[in-house]
């Protein structure tokens, strides 16, 4: 393991600079662009996957995303002059896992439009890859601060999973 100032670069690279409020933050994006993403991908049917439509549901829900959670967390900031312009700019930087959520399932789903994978199969994997990564949830937050045993961590994105995945199926029972 190499150690740097500040870092530790390993397996689970671990970052010791960013502040609670700025890591609760930066995992609330992550935990809530997933979990949207993942009511996204498994909420589309397989006609929209063939079609490809089902990208384009994948990227419209991490774009408008990623633009409400910094609108409801800058909303005050916005009276602030240039302090609060600073904030809009943490903001937007701290909701980019947001975007991150949507890569790997809008080209998983863009392979399947394109033959690649079979519909199926396409949907499937992007619907695992977004919930393995609600189950990294710990594992980000300790990248971000030190302070979280992987015991902890791992507990918390298992924990997170499931919970996702309730939440899903009341979205996918309740709205469509």
């Amino acid at each position: 393991m190499t150690t740097l100032p500040g870092r530790h670069i390993g397996v689970l690279t671990r970052r010791v600079d960013v502040d609670t409020d700025r890591a609760e933050s930066r995992v609330s994006a992550y935990v809530y662009g997933n979990v949207l993403v993942l009511a996204a991908v498994v909420g589309t049917s397989p006609a929209t996957v063939a079609s490809g439509a089902a990208v384009a549901v994948v990227v419209g829900t991490v774009l408008s995303t990623y633009v409400a959670h910094v609108l409801a967390h800058s909303i005050g900031s916005l009276f602030g002059g240039e302090e609060g312009r600073s904030a809009v700019r943490v903001q937007l930087r701290d909701a980019v896992p947001v975007l991150s959520s949507g890569v790997i399932p809008a080209l998983l789903l863009t392979g399947t439009a394109l033959g690649w994978l079979p519909l199926l199969w396409g949907q499937a994997l992007a619907a695992g890859v977004v919930l393995a990564r609600i189950a990294a949830t710990g594992v980000v937050y300790r990248r971000l601060r030190e302070d979280v045993s992987l015991r902890r961590a791992w507990t918390v994105g298992a924990l997170a999973a499931g919970v996702a995945a309730v939440a899903v199926v009341l979205k996918l029972t309740l709205t469509h």
